[in-house]
């Protein structure tokens, strides 16, 4: 029997606002990739050097890899595999035989051909009109998916100024339509017992002060602040931090956001860390989550078997459809 691997599910779904009335992201990036593009007579799906994209304009770059057979694309269901690689030189690396009768290892730069990388992360996905179903790793992680779709769009001239791909993810285990007070409560960055921090509208974060870090990004400091403050503590010290977001506006009435636009914000966030207060005074806390499941997927060491990923990626967008958990129609 293969090895396994467990691997999470999520779901995403595009946000909607004028410029996407009556849009499928599906559509679009289907007829991208069967465009002539670059050559004459070359689409972007006959070669990967013309869906490679350098994002972050350091030589490293994503690219659309392994995708489902052509003759589905205009079905309702389009998959694919992106890749987050980088140029490799240097690479530290053993080169000793871990059998070998030695007192100790030597750890050595190990010098890599030119038309060798390496690859910073693998996320799979699944397109169904304007849902998405992806599993994530490494650096290929939801974000680069939306920077990569929306780098794909605006330099085919399919976008307007200012539009991107947001794709929201699915807050579960939340009542409110509309919500006052949002609260985000983080574990310790480094607590030798554990601890959590808890407020009374905030749940827990899985993860060590991710949250912390996160709100500190946002408050402006830069990843090399972050990195001397976490240096400046001592060995038995650690980071908590609870941060609370309130929507006020003048006089008596409470202001209020939609749940969608907290969809947004959140994203990217642990679920588990936000807690929300809303217009009536009614707390949710104790652990939000996002539509997800957890699945298990053949695999050779850390490498998934790619037509399997997908292939479960699409019987949860079907289950969730089927279960009413999401309104995505599978027939079109």
């Amino acid at each position: 029997m293969p090895a396994q691997k467990k691997v999470t599910v999520q779901y995403r779904y595009l946000k909607k606002d004028d410029l996407w009335d009556g849009v499928h992201l599906k559509s679009m990036i289907v007829d991208v990739l069967q465009r002539s593009s670059g050559e004459v007579g070359v689409r972007k799906a006959d070669l990967v050097k013309l869906r490679m994209i350098d994002l972050d304009n350091d030589g490293s770059y994503v690219l659309l890899n392994k995708m489902s057979r052509e003759d589905t694309w205009h079905g309702p269901v389009f998959c694919g595999q992106l890749l987050y690689i980088r140029r490799g030189t240097e690479v530290a690396a053993i080169t000793q035989s871990l059998e070998s009768e030695l007192s100790e290892l030597s750890i050595a730069n190990l010098q890599m051909g030119t038309d060798e990388r390496v690859v910073d992360g693998v996320l799979y996905f699944a397109l169904v009109q304007n849902h998405v179903g992806l599993v994530q790793n490494g650096k290929a992680t939801a974000r680069a998916l939306e920077r990569y779709l929306t780098r794909l769009l605006q330099d085919a001239g399919e976008f307007e100024p200012g539009q991107i791909v947001t794709l929201n993810a699915k807050l579960e285990g939340v009542k409110a339509e509309r919500v006052q007070k949002v609260s985000i409560a983080s574990r310790s960055s480094t607590s030798p017992n554990d601890e959590v921090v808890q407020s009374s509208s905030a749940g827990h974060a899985e993860g060590h002060g991710k949250t912390v870090f996160d709100v500190l990004e946002a408050l402006g400091w830069t990843h090399n602040d972050i990195a001397q403050l976490q240096d400046s503590l001592p060995e038995d010290g650690w980071i908590e931090g609870i941060f609370n977001m309130q929507f006020k506006r003048k006089g008596r009435k409470k202001a209020e956001v939609e749940r969608s636009v907290l969809e947004e914000a959140f994203r990217n966030l642990d679920p588990q860390s936000i807690g929300l207060l809303d217009a009536d005074g009614v707390r949710e806390g104790g652990g939000l989550s996002k539509l997800s499941k957890l699945v298990a997927v053949p695999s050779d060491g850390d490498l998934v078997d790619p037509a399997e990923t997908m292939n479960k990626i699409v019987v949860a967008l079907k289950e969730w459809s089927a279960k009413g958990r999401i309104d995505c129609d599978f027939e079109q």
